[in-house]
């Protein structure tokens, strides 16, 4: 973000103060943007910042409240395969087009969508994984179910 922010800055100052500009600059601040979004969504997952409601779940305790988080986190995997496959499918019709200002393929910056989707996969297979284990572990007569 910082260095999106020094581009920023340099093209605003270069633009107002000496009524010039670096060619392709704007492009690469939407490229250095795109990854900044698709990985740094990726890290919130790891970090578990991911979107959610917890009103609902947090009424629920015990191995039902598990099955919930397990099925939250499993659809969550689901999106993110799609987004994955269907990136890699974007990217072989639309990759070879080239951006107009730096010449570069659009696939440059189009590869952070699958890159980020990779990476939100592996952290939520990882807190899949710890919750399969709290689910085993969770006790059934916490919430008076025998689940």
């Amino acid at each position: 973000m910082f260095l999106i922010w020094l581009t920023v800055v340099i093209l605003v100052t270069l633009r107002y103060v000496f009524n010039s500009s670096i060619p392709g600059a704007n492009e690469w601040i939407v490229i250095l943007f795109v990854y900044a979004t698709s990985l740094g969504a990726a890290l919130g997952f790891g970090k578990g910042g991911h979107l959610s409601i917890e009103f609902a779940v947090a009424k629920v305790s015990g191995r039902l409240r598990c099955y919930i988080n397990l099925l939250q986190t499993t659809l969550l995997c689901l999106l993110h395969a799609t987004i994955v496959v269907l990136s890699f499918y974007w990217i072989w019709k639309t990759g070879h087009f080239l951006m107009p200002s730096t010449g570069l393929p659009r696939w440059v910056a189009q590869i952070s969508i699958p890159m980020g989707g990779l990476l939100g996969l592996v952290f939520i297979s990882l807190r899949f994984k710890q919750q399969m284990k709290n689910a085993s572990q969770a006790n059934p007569s916490e919430n008076g179910s025998k689940l």
